[in-house]
């Protein structure tokens, strides 16, 4: 059996009440604290969301997209590259004006033959683009190329 080192009489603990209160205001100060520094943590979390939503990859997507008169769509959440880009260059090649809604269906924007759009979701917080429908009048169709950065 070991030998102790220290005599064991002679450091008995012994709390007294100013000893008790020392204990319960430390314990009113750590809840304190986590009180104070929930919302900074709040805030730096959501900083670091705005930061990780303007950050990219850097890395472009190219497609090409053949538009009939029935709606179709791009999806890049549940298909390659499992991501949604932050902007999209498209271009339509024609030879009709195609109706394209990004992420919303039923909200929907008219491109001409010929033209270019950009769409940046750079500064976006929670929406990027995830999926990209298209759709041309009955009888007509028309081809897209989509470049796409995530």
């Amino acid at each position: 059996m070991a030998k102790d080192l220290v005599n064991r009489d002679k450091f008995d603990l012994d709390f007294n009440d100013s000893d008790m209160m020392m204990v319960m205001m430390m314990a009113v100060v750590a809840i304190m604290m986590t009180q104070f520094l929930s919302p900074l943590n709040q805030n730096m979390q959501a900083q670091t969301k705005i930061l990780e939503s303007q950050s990219y990859h850097g890395t472009e997507d190219p497609r090409t997209l053949h538009v009939t008169n029935i709606l179709s769509w791009l999806n890049l959440v549940y298909d390659y590259p499992f991501t949604p880009w932050i902007s999209a260059y498209i271009i339509n090649d024609g030879p009709s004006s195609v109706e394209l809604g990004i992420n919303y269906p039923d909200d929907r924007f008219t491109m001409n033959p010929g033209e270019t759009i950009t769409v940046n979701r750079t500064g976006a917080l929670d929406e990027k683009i995830n999926i990209i429908f298209c759709i041309c009048r009955p009888g007509l169709q028309s081809s897209l190329r989509i470049t796409g950065t995530f």
